[in-house]
């Protein structure tokens, strides 16, 4: 009994000792341990301006977007550094990011302190913002890295929206080229890809100063001059027009011109698009052609459709899928607005070297998860597929398109 009371007692006395040793061991290691990591952060900071005599923490602005982690000045002078986290579609996993912005308002330097995506765009691309202003004149995403390279491009654009709103630098100044380039997509949605660009193709301007074709049938945009400066013109698949300044302002500009200038789209899909409403509807449908579709989406062909004693209306629609290859649909809504039916007249899952694994076993339950919805009701998330975002995306696209003609008609009538 003593011996057993004796090894208790010797027990408790080497758990009290270790302890301790414990305690004044993280007594005096805890500081140089969170010293280490402080220096650690530090580490990215000096790597993209290198000459800095040191930093000092710049407090965040609570309306700053997420992506801005952290936010550091150089205390001789010499600029600002901005740490970043974003994600893309592509993964879940943060990327980090570290620029350094100089005091001219240009970038210095970055580096990416973190990358766990499956496709690489490489260490050049994120070179390519070196030297660039706010406007970030010239850089675009990376060819096949869409989503990274975007992710990585809207990053940097908050790092300088938090800079330049608190007048820390000077806001860099975009050219026409860029200011044209990204109003497109804005007047002219229906030609935006999934990251809001536009898919246009240059084509004759035919006596005006530039012209471009959506790249899916659903209009041209048309840059043209006039006293008050730079219009671009957007033509939909149905011949409507309208015209806007630089600044995205609807402006009066040559629209009948523009009008008798361009083709009608739809007329000129009136044989496809037909044939995609039949399948939609079936071949004994009576289907009348809509001459006018007011807006500027993704819809390339609408008719009223009428079936026994049911009316219905059939909008045909392409959308841009996996690696921007174009998805056709036709969507048949009932009088109310509620999809009757969803028809892909392409292929529905677009296999590309990367995605190969991802297919829809059962197209039909897929496309049955849209019947009976409306505009009110549907959701993004309907549309989804695990691993076929930008497919899934172009589908919920074509339905959204559906349902904005619908109401443009309705409106109309």
């Amino acid at each position: 009994m003593k011996s057993n009371v004796k090894s208790v007692v010797v027990l408790t006395a080497i758990c009290v000792v270790v302890a301790t040793f414990l305690s004044v061991t993280n007594f005096f290691t805890a500081p140089v341990i969170e010293n280490n990591k402080a220096a650690a952060a530090y580490d990215s900071l000096y790597e993209v301006m290198p000459d800095a005599a040191g930093f000092e923490d710049v407090e965040i602005p609570a309306d700053a977007p997420a992506t801005v982690i952290g936010l550091y000045k150089e205390t001789s002078g010499l600029g600002y550094v901005a740490t970043l986290s974003t994600t893309s579609q592509y993964s879940s996993d943060n990327m980090g990011i570290t620029v350094a912005i100089g005091a001219d308002g240009t970038i210095v330097g970055v580096t990416l302190t973190g990358y766990y995506e499956s496709k690489d765009f490489g260490p050049d691309y994120p070179q390519t913002y070196v030297g660039a202003d706010s406007a970030l004149n010239g850089i675009d995403t990376f060819a096949g890295v869409t989503y990274s390279s975007a992710a990585f491009k809207g990053a940097i654009q908050d790092a300088f929206s938090v800079l330049v709103s608190s007048g820390a630098v000077a806001e860099g100044q975009k050219s026409e080229e860029q200011m044209i380039k990204e109003l497109i997509p804005v007047v002219l949605p229906g030609c935006a890809d999934a990251l809001g660009a536009a898919q246009i193709t240059e084509i004759d301007p035919m006596g005006y100063t530039a012209a471009y074709a959506a790249n899916n049938h659903c209009g041209y945009a048309v840059v043209t001059s006039s006293d008050a400066g730079t219009i671009v013109g957007v033509i939909n698949a149905f011949g409507d027009v309208k015209c806007y300044d630089l600044e995205g302002n609807e402006v009066d500009g040559p629209v009948e011109e523009l009008k008798s200038a361009f083709p009608v789209l739809a007329e000129e899909r009136a044989e496809d698009n037909l044939k995609a409403a039949k399948k939609a509807v079936g071949d004994d449908a009576e289907l009348t052609p809509i001459a006018s579709v007011p807006g500027f989406g993704a819809v390339t062909g609408a008719y009223e459709a009428v079936v026994g004693e049911d009316a219905y209306y059939v909008f045909n629609s392409i959308t841009f899928g996996y690696s921007n290859e174009l998805m056709e649909s036709a969507i048949v809504l009932d009088a109310e607005g509620s999809v009757v039916t969803y028809k892909s007249i392409s292929s529905l899952i677009v296999h590309g070297d990367y995605y190969t694994e991802h297919e829809l076993t059962d197209a039909s339950a897929y496309v049955s998860r849209f019947v009976g919805v409306n505009e009110a009701s549907y959701s993004d998330d309907t549309a989804m597929v695990a691993g076929a975002t930008c497919t899934a995306t172009a589908v919920s696209d074509s339905i959204h398109a559906a349902f904005n003609a619908f109401q443009a008609v309705k409106e109309a009538e």
